[in-house]
């Protein structure tokens, strides 16, 4: 029995529990996680040339919006 309990395998536990967590924030949190994933594709194209207008500013706030408008309907259902 002490066999199985080595460093290896406690590792290895804790990298299921992780993957199991994540997949369950995924799946309870879908709509909030798409909504990250828009700040940040919207992110990188705006700071593709280093610079930030106006329009690109408001962009990502709208988007910013969008994730904190996601995070509270999650909050409150």
């Amino acid at each position: 029995m002490s066999d199985w309990f080595t460093w290896s395998n406690a590792w290895y536990l804790a990298g299921l529990i992780l993957a199991g967590g994540a997949t369950f924030v995924g799946l309870k949190y879908k709509k909030l996680v798409k909504e990250l994933k828009e700040v940040f594709a919207v992110l990188q194209e705006a700071y593709e040339d280093g610079k930030l207008s106006k329009k690109e500013k408001e962009r990502i706030m709208k988007e910013v919006l969008d994730v904190l408008a996601s995070a509270l309907r999650i909050v409150w259902r």
